[in-house]
């Protein structure tokens, strides 16, 4: 019996595929990965709706929104060889602003936070330079004379002379200072830059503090308080609201800052170990869910600690977690006595930075993954976190009848 033929093929519909509706559409484009820019860029320029739908004031609030806190496009750091001036690097984790990644000469870093960095200009007619590295905007601040015990402690000039030698003995933070800001969108913002040090007058330790403020161009009066606690000039520090927490040399104890009120105090953190000899140093990185997060490292392991400051300074624990390093460096850095500590933390997307004498590794805590992200030897990491879309500039539109061109701006 003879086999019937197969039936024709039927020919492909020449009718494109309908659109997504464009409230769909704009969901999809609200779930682009924000430490991706490329991606907004790319669905700008890709045809005429996306382009409205981008570029509509609503979207850019709406996307921040969608997040917890900015991505993390890079992270400044400093090299000072023997002899020689400050260089601040940047290097970039994400797709960062060309005037972000760049070298600058005699620039010490200081801080970073709320999309702003702050430098140490030594040679330079203002001793202090606040940046946006995303919009290029900055501005110089010349501190006033009454605040020069806090920037030059006369407890190191025995090491010389600190203007000459480029360095301040101060924790110097900078941060946003509009009211009710979520810090997601912090650019062209009113900023305050505080300076907390330590000084000896005759046999009596002294605690200072100052601020500046961007709105009004003017330094607070100093703040001190006779106190046994040395301030680390360079740890690193972290703010909550108008406060500010500095740690402290040689013990865990933090100073407090409030910038509004004008007052210092001192907490201490809450240590609970079984073997007091085995209780490394405890190094203040920054915030975790509103608590100061401190870190330490006893290999093979990671040591968190998160305390909050409860009433009248009292400090009480939030948690605690331990996180075996094993999996992510080498086996060498782990066997070897050389130094491996944490060296920055990136708030609100939860990565810690450690150093080892091979390199500088990153860890996300929330998944525990890690990677090399440098060849240095690096003492202090300074994470910029910022929404960026504007790496190219203007773009050609994918509708070439239209002729029209998408500006790639700051989302």
């Amino acid at each position: 019996m003879a086999m019937s033929p197969p039936p024709p093929r039927r020919a492909p519909s020449s009718r494109p595929t309908p659109p997504l509706p464009d409230d769909v559409m704009r969901e999809i484009l609200l779930r682009l990965p924000a430490d991706d820019p490329a991606c907004l860029v790319r669905a700008a320029a890709g045809c005429i709706s996306w382009r409205g739908m981008v570029s509509d004031p609503s979207f850019a609030p709406a996307y921040r929104l969608r997040r917890g806190a900015p991505p993390m496009l890079g992270f400044l750091y400093d090299d000072r060889p023997a002899g020689e001036h400050w260089i601040s690097h940047f290097l970039p984790t994400a797709t960062s602003p060309p005037l972000a990644a760049r070298d600058r000469q005699h620039r010490h870093a200081l801080d970073s936070r709320h999309g702003l960095a702050l430098f140490y200009t030594p040679r330079s007619h203002a001793h202090f330079l606040v940046c946006d590295l995303v919009t290029g905007e900055h501005w110089e601040i010349r501190a006033d004379p009454k605040c020069y015990k806090i920037i030059w402690s006369n407890l190191l000039q025995e090491m010389h002379s600190l203007r000459e030698n480029e360095q301040i003995s101060c924790n110097a933070s900078v941060l946003c200072a509009k009211d009710g800001c979520d810090h997601r969108d912090c650019h062209g913002g009113p900023f305050l830059v505080a300076l907390v040090g330590s000084d000896v007058e005759g046999d009596t330790y002294m605690n200072h503090a100052a601020v500046y403020s961007s709105a009004t161009r003017e330094w607070s009066d100093v703040t001190s308080v006779e106190q046994e606690n040395v301030i680390d000039g360079t740890g690193h520090s972290a703010v909550v609201g108008n406060t500010v927490y500095a740690p402290c040399v040689e013990d865990d104890s933090v100073v407090v800052y409030n910038t509004r009120e004008k007052k210092l105090s001192v907490i201490a953190a809450p240590l609970e170990v079984e073997d007091q000899e085995q209780q490394p140093y405890l190094d203040l990185m920054g915030l975790e869910d509103g608590m100061l997060l401190f870190a330490s490292v006893v290999k093979p392991r990671l040591y968190l600690w998160t305390m909050e400051a409860g009433p009248r300074g009292a400090a009480g624990w939030a948690r605690r977690r331990v996180i075996e390093l094993g999996p992510l460096l080498p086996l060498p850095v782990l066997e070897d006595k050389s130094d491996v500590s944490a060296v920055g933390f990136a708030e609100g997307v939860c990565v810690i930075f450690l150093k080892t004498r091979v390199g500088l590794y990153t860890m996300e805590l929330s998944s525990g993954k890690g990677k090399k992200v440098h060849r240095g030897y690096i003492n202090k990491v300074m994470p910029y976190m910022s929404f960026y879309t504007g790496a190219w500039g203007r773009l050609p539109a994918s509708n070439v009848a239209s002729r029209a061109v998408v500006d790639a701006t700051t989302i």
